[in-house]
């Protein structure tokens, strides 16, 4: 059981929430498939086309779902691959089939939620900039102008952290935003990207965002609450009232104990806060080598399509028209995005 569910969470733990929406909007695809075939359904040619019509949305819902699974499936497999590779041309070859299933979720996610009326998913991402001495200036302009683009966006970032080399200079920023379709707007940016500087040899932006699952919400039905005597030290009560607490997450099985505290209420509350932080951490280190793996990949990815002219001043993206030679930071970043989102 807890198995199961722990492999459920860290597959589909970032569209959690849209694939549960979409699989109860489809439990009556069999019914209404069924519902077709009465013969006094097909009798009433208005009612007949009105379950006809329903049946063919559901269908249809049905199948961006599983285009969705089968892109986060695909991706799951494609990471163990990635693990076990024996050379990084193997490595490089993989990520760009994972980049490319992942790009592929986040489409049929987006495409699920019109389906089921939503316009967009909410999605929580972790981003990594990593930067040279040469870069580093450049760089923490763009991330600026990602982070503001997001913040505009209703989407809001956490967790921020940077890091210097001793040089003095920041050779790294990483930060997590939760907000809809985030993971769809970012994907587009990452890569080695190279900045070019005359008479010098170029340098690396290198930029990666991988999908971190959404905080796991914890509910009190899910919590089993157990008393106890305590034993040792801690005032009158101990070895005569029921004052120790043992807190159990019934999902995962995660028993934490409590009794330091005087009284039962005391002892309730902390067991429950260290349980619900036991989760978290549990969480976090069951993404952290996914994660860490998936980053390392996009930033082995050369010759990308973006690249940066530190004496022009300049940026450049071969995929859009309008995008060669622009002055950089980008005076409307939004459009610059909005326009990768459409390719």
């Amino acid at each position: 059981m807890v198995q199961m569910y722990d492999i459920l969470y860290y597959m589909y733990g970032v569209y959690g929430d849209i694939i549960d929406a979409a699989e109860r909007a489809t439990e009556e695809l069999d019914m209404t498939g069924e519902l077709l075939e009465y013969p006094e359904v097909q009798a009433d040619k208005a009612y007949y086309l009105s379950v006809l019509s329903k049946y063919n949305r559901l269908r249809a819902l049905k199948d961006k779902l599983e285009q969705l699974k089968e892109a986060l499936d695909g991706e799951a497999e494609l990471s163990r691959l990635l693990a076990d590779a024996s050379s990084e041309e193997e490595r490089v070859a993989v990520y760009k089939e994972i980049s490319a299933l992942k790009t592929a979720a986040a489409k049929a996610a987006g495409e699920l939620a019109d389906a089921l009326g939503r316009r967009h998913v909410v999605e929580r991402a972790y981003c990594r900039c990593k930067l040279s001495e040469r870069s580093s200036a450049l760089g923490v302009r763009f991330c600026e102008q990602i982070k503001s683009y997001l913040n505009a966006n209703c989407a809001k970032t956490e967790d921020e952290r940077v890091k210097y080399a001793a040089e003095g200079y920041v050779c790294e920023i990483s930060f997590y935003v939760l907000g809809e379709d985030v993971l769809k707007r970012l994907l587009p940016l990452t890569g080695a990207h190279k900045v070019y500087c005359a008479g010098e040899k170029s340098a690396e932006l290198c930029f990666a965002v991988t999908d971190a699952a959404l905080p796991e919400e914890i509910y009190d039905k899910d919590i089993k609450i157990d008393l106890f005597r305590s034993s040792g030290a801690g005032g009158q009560n101990v070895n005569k009232v029921e004052t120790a607490v043992r807190a159990t997450h019934i999902p995962t099985g995660v028993v934490v104990v409590c009794q330091d505290e005087r009284s039962q209420l005391g002892n309730k509350k902390r067991a429950v806060e260290t349980l619900k932080k036991r989760l978290k951490e549990k969480s976090e280190a069951g993404q952290k080598e996914r994660m860490e793996t998936d980053i390392y990949a996009q930033f082995r990815t050369k010759n990308t399509p973006i690249s940066f002219d530190l004496n022009a001043g300049t940026m450049s993206d071969t995929r859009l028209k309008g995008y060669a030679r622009v002055p950089f930071p980008l005076a409307d970043f939004g459009a610059y995005i909005n326009g990768l989102m459409t390719l």
